[in-house]
């Protein structure tokens, strides 16, 4: 892709503020069913996908590519599973803040639609979008990442907020090195399903 207009990145970063700010507050503010979060994400998604597609995106920018798959999952694989491990064992120990009564669709649900979706919208995505504005490598991370975290303040849990920027960061250095949303997008459903099981976060 070309490198963009001052008009088209204007338009661009007002459509990224109503889906990745707006999207968010119009859930936590009731604008939009609590309940309906996810199909609000989901349906963003698509909406964000059309957008950067007709601004001349490719499928290989916004991540969404089989090169490098198997590199993506094993780079992250050795971390997801220390981290599966903790929260296993947090599990096992009887901790837990917050009590789950998500039903297997759920999972479902979270594991093949969402966290995919999660991680294109705010690794794929935004990297590819950020990239346009030619902004430091560190900047682009706190953004990706902030945003990232912000969505999660629909919960109203501050920490669901610092663990979701923490891990964050891990998901978007491991996406730096492949450019690939498989391995991030696994690691996502994994830990995520854990960490919903064993009460840690909501």
């Amino acid at each position: 892709m070309k490198s963009m207009k001052i008009k088209s990145k204007i338009i661009l970063f007002l459509f990224i503020c109503l889906i990745y700010i707006g999207l968010p507050l119009s859930i936590l503010f009731g604008l939009i069913n609590f309940d309906y979060k996810f199909y609000a994400l989901t349906i963003g998604a698509i909406v964000v996908y059309g957008v950067f597609r007709l601004f001349g995106f490719t499928n290989l920018e916004l991540g969404i590519t089989v090169q490098n798959a198997k590199k993506s999952i094993i780079h992250i694989l050795p971390l997801t599973i220390v981290l599966a491990i903790i929260g296993i064992a947090i599990w096992i120990s009887g901790y837990s803040r917050i009590t789950p009564n998500e039903q297997w669709s759920f999972f479902l649900f979270y594991i093949f639609i969402s966290s995919p979706v999660q991680e294109f919208l705010y690794r794929g995505v935004l990297e590819a979008a950020l990239e346009k504005y030619n902004l430091p490598y560190i900047v682009r991370m706190i953004i990706s990442t902030s945003l990232y975290s912000f969505v999660h303040i629909i919960y109203r849990d501050w920490l669901t907020l610092l663990l979701t920027f923490i891990i964050g960061l891990i998901w978007y250095f491991c996406y730096q090195k492949t450019k690939n949303l498989t391995g991030v997008s696994i690691s996502h459903a994994v830990l995520g399903v854990v960490t919903i099981v064993a009460g840690i976060i909501d």
